[in-house]
């Protein structure tokens, strides 16, 4: 867009040039000719040579065009808008004005200097010829044009680049926070989720082990009344054991001799046995009160003794029903870890 912008500028500039040469052309052509009646000059007179008059129409078109294109175009801005949209170009020419100024005045010293080999300039005038360097002069500006706007475009990138890549920066540290945050959100909130998983699987197994002692208790229950028959049972087995444990169980005894034989000498210790236990009834009798008060000592401590093992023996269910707890909620947590949760949870709810 600059460089058809500075293009459009030169070509007007150029426009309004050879405007003015056309315009002083024709201004000099109607001097020339006048009223078509020709002038009588004196025999002293000078006549001005064609360098001279073209040197006066070259001067007069450099200075139109000069001027047109100071009007034209603007001064170029001293550095470009921070702004996404490419800026318009403007372009200067003040190396261009200084050139000619130089070359104006390069003329001027040629004129004033005191060589000047031109036989056809006049005496006081001293004017240099006109040289044709414009078609040069529009190649170097030409030239120094693009490179300006080269140079412009360059700069214009140059800043856009850097812009951009401010810009990218910026928005890559704000979307790798953004990113952090995000993660921290998630890791919070499934650390969260996790927590409150595992209070709920705490709380399933607990009502499921409550459950099952509370179905353990109502089966456990009705045989708490047998049990006090146990015990009694179990005391006399006890008793027996104990009055029975030094007589030693006989079973097909060897008798020597004759069956008759045994039977009667068996007869003779029985009926020496039977003697002996009445001679002892009778001295126990006169030992009887104090043996009963010893009898009822005894009952009394024997009642204290079953009261005592009954207590000890609810103790000892209640004991072993804690026990029996214990292990049965060891050995629940072992399987559960062995078969896993998976499994486990399939086992608890079992699916449709």
């Amino acid at each position: 867009m600059a460089s058809k912008e500075a293009t459009v500028a030169l070509s007007n500039s150029k426009n309004t040039s050879a405007n003015a040469n056309n315009s002083s052309k024709d201004e000099n052509v109607k001097a020339k000719s006048g009223t078509g009646k020709k002038s009588v000059k004196s025999s002293g007179a000078i006549v001005k040579s064609r360098y001279m008059q073209s040197a006066s129409m070259s001067t007069l078109s450099k200075s139109n065009s000069m001027i047109n294109e100071s009007v034209a175009m603007a001064p170029r801005p001293s550095s470009p808008k921070p702004s996404f949209a490419k800026p318009k170009v403007a372009l200067s020419f003040t190396p261009m004005a200084a050139s000619t100024a130089s070359m104006s005045t390069f003329l001027d010293h040629s004129r004033l200097g005191k060589g000047i080999l031109q036989s056809t300039f006049a005496d006081g005038h001293h004017v240099a010829p006109d040289f044709d360097v414009s078609f040069h002069k529009e190649e170097q500006e030409m030239a120094e044009m693009k490179k300006e706007i080269l140079a412009m475009q360059t700069l214009d990138l140059a800043y856009l680049t850097a812009k951009k890549q401010h810009s990218n920066a910026k928005l890559a540290a704000q979307a790798e926070q953004w990113l952090l945050e995000a993660m921290e959100e998630e890791e919070r909130l499934y650390t969260k989720v996790q927590e409150k998983k595992k209070k709920y699987l705490l709380m399933e197994r607990m009502k499921q082990i409550h459950e099952t002692l509370d179905l353990q208790i109502a089966t456990l229950t009705p045989l708490a009344n047998e049990s006090k028959q146990f015990t009694e049972k179990y005391q006399t087995f006890a008793a027996a054991i104990d009055t029975t444990r030094h007589e030693l169980p006989v079973k097909n005894c060897y008798v020597e001799g004759d069956g008759r034989d045994f039977l009667e000498k068996a007869e003779l210790s029985l009926g020496k046995s039977e003697k002996v236990l009445i001679e002892c009834t009778h001295t126990a009798l006169e030992d009887s009160s104090a043996a009963v008060e010893g009898l009822r000592d005894m009952k009394t401590a024997a009642e204290d003794i079953a009261q005592q093992l009954l207590g000890t023996f609810s103790e000892v269910l209640e004991l072993s029903s804690l026990v029996r707890r214990n292990i049965i909620h060891t050995q629940q947590a072992s399987e559960e870890d062995r078969l896993g949760t998976a499994r486990t949870r399939e086992l608890y709810w079992p699916k449709p």
